[in-house]
């Protein structure tokens, strides 16, 4: 539902797919290079014009909900931190209000836009 037509092209999918359960996995880096190429495919035939469906691509990436947050964990562990996912609750509430803060800030723009 949040984004339709790459779930058209098999290809664009994967990409997406790949993407965010590496951003719930908390894997930001593995993320990049599949979110590039989502938006890539996303992008194409749109002559330099974001679509509302790649504005909530960049949203879903940049304000990605982490259900593991694996590389903070491990920093956290390796500091000598004797819980280091004792900020698991903090982490899921603070990810989810920044997704939906970001889409519903994109779903307005995208309202105001066509205004």
């Amino acid at each position: 539902r949040l984004l339709p037509r790459a779930s058209r092209d098999p290809e664009t999918l994967a990409a997406v797919t790949a993407n965010v359960s590496a951003n719930l996995l908390g894997l930001g880096n593995a993320a990049t290079p599949m979110g590039i190429r989502a938006a890539c495919r996303m992008a194409r035939g749109t002559e330099g014009v974001a679509s509302d469906e790649l504005c909530r691509l960049v949203v879903l990436n940049t304000a990605s909900i982490q259900l593991l947050p694996s590389t903070v964990a491990a920093i956290r562990a390796g500091l000598g931190c004797a819980a280091p996912l004792d900020i698991l609750p903090a982490v899921w509430l603070s990810s989810a209000v920044s997704v939906t803060a970001g889409l519903l800030c994109a779903g307005l723009l995208r309202r105001l836009g066509r205004a």
